[in-house]
């Protein structure tokens, strides 16, 4: 007589995998994972661009400040034209790529460099030792802001001539008399 072996749970002793029920189950918890991974991972990126905008903004002032020291007689640059330009015997320019254009885009923000509100001519384009395009003036605003806000940055940000940083909570961009900002803590 034969005996008879058994079956445990529904399943033939040699049967290898997993259930559907146990996929969906997986499936789920894959799912609950991503839901709460994703908001996460953009608020860490969109603090990975503002630390970015910010720390530019102080690269850009530090090649205003070497502008004004040697071509532009104590006057500023009006754009990232005029500072991308190579003053004579100089094997670099003041600021390089990206930032050697008003408009240029990196990690989600838009950059641009303009005088300061109410800023006069400190010396005439035409005498500033790298050929610049605009007079050198008394002052300037360089700000970045996002390009969508929300998903590439929240804030815009912006330095003046003294070195003050600025912000604006709402990511529009920021004009040359600094309106809607507050003083970065």
């Amino acid at each position: 007589m034969r005996s008879r072996t058994p079956r445990s749970n529904g399943r033939s002793t040699g049967a290898d995998g997993f259930t559907l029920i146990e996929l969906l189950i997986v499936v789920a918890m894959i799912a609950v994972l991503a839901t709460i991974a994703f908001p996460i991972l953009l608020r860490a990126r969109i603090s990975a661009h503002e630390g970015s905008a910010i720390g530019s903004l102080r690269a850009i002032h530090s090649a205003e400040a070497a502008y004004a020291a040697s071509c532009g007689a104590g006057g500023y640059a009006q754009s990232l034209e005029d500072l991308a330009l190579k003053p004579p015997l100089a094997d670099v320019a003041f600021i390089e790529p990206p930032f050697d254009t008003n408009g240029a885009i990196q990690n989600g923000y838009e950059t641009w460099l303009m005088a300061a509100s109410g800023a006069g001519t400190v010396l005439s384009a035409a005498d500033t030792c790298n050929g610049s395009a605009d007079d050198a003036v008394t002052g300037f605003v360089a700000e970045r802001h996002p390009v969508t806000v929300g998903e590439t940055g929240v804030r815009s940000f912006a330095i003046g001539t003294e070195g003050t940083m600025y912000q604006r909570n709402d990511g529009a961009a920021i004009d040359d008399a600094l309106s809607g900002t507050i003083v970065l803590p």
